[in-house]
């Protein structure tokens, strides 16, 4: 029994402690879709281009704004189709699948804006070329930024829940250990780690769920990313709590 116990330990400690960090990489493939410097100079270099008539140079300089923004949006709308592919495909328990449809859809609506966006280029001078690359500027930071971070969210707390049912079967294997103890040999101490140790996964638990409500709610990504990592915090506070309890088994069960 006692080294059946230590072995489970063992294994959920590493899976915690080994895997707690925050991955910073983006979940999906963020690809630069700004125009560069040297595509503004070639807007420049036609508008200061002195053997063009003011037609041939309106006429150059408006195809040239109009290819660079479109190729921007269509850029921007891949990645919205991206970052969807990757949601799609992160395995979910069915209680968080209605999040998971909710922001597939958010993704949509933000690749059918590119698409109108697109569709309006074909139509506008250069302010109105100026106007659409402002516009979906404007929308990207306020609006699909906000919302590409809660999906990388989404999907880093989807991962995690391996983490924490692993813990709660811990949590239930030793408290099984510590009531067959008390019931022979009551022991204060263990009895003590033991409450800290569910305190500990308590904390991990409702921070999890609350995680869950700030992707739910549309809450910040700060928010929900700092949820995340506190769950996580309080998990690996659970195992270290669960590491006392079992020195402490070692102990008090004949060798």
């Amino acid at each position: 029994m006692m080294g059946a116990f230590s072995i489970l330990f063992a294994t959920g400690a590493f899976f915690v402690f080994g895997f707690l960090r925050v991955p910073t990489a983006s979940a999906a493939t963020v690809t630069n879709c700004g125009i560069t410097a040297g595509e503004v100079a070639q807007i420049t270099a036609i508008e200061n281009d002195a053997s063009l008539t003011a037609s041939s140079e309106i006429t150059q300089e408006l195809a040239l704004r109009k290819q660079l923004v479109g190729k921007t949006i269509v850029c921007a709308q891949q990645e919205a189709k991206t970052f969807q592919i990757n949601l799609a495909s992160t395995t979910v328990e069915s209680n968080a699948q209605p999040l998971q449809a909710q922001l597939s859809s958010n993704l949509a609506a933000a690749s059918s804006f590119y698409g109108l966006e697109l569709t309006k280029l074909n139509t506008v001078g250069i302010s109105g070329s100026e106007a659409i690359a402002q516009e979906v500027l404007s929308w990207r930071a306020g609006t699909f930024l906000p919302l590409s971070e809660n999906v990388n969210n989404f999907i880093l707390w989807s991962q995690n829940q391996n983490l924490f049912e692993t813990a709660q079967t811990r949590m239930t294997q030793t408290q099984q250990v510590v009531s067959f103890i008390e019931s022979t040999t009551p022991n204060t101490a263990l009895q003590s780690a033991f409450n800290t140790a569910q305190a500990s996964f308590n904390n991990a638990a409702s921070e999890n769920a609350q995680a869950k409500s700030a992707l739910a709610q549309g809450l910040s990504p700060d928010q929900s990313l700092a949820l995340i990592k506190q769950s996580l915090g309080s998990l690996s506070a659970a195992y270290q709590n669960l590491f006392t309890v079992s020195t402490l088994v070692t102990n008090i069960l004949p060798q």
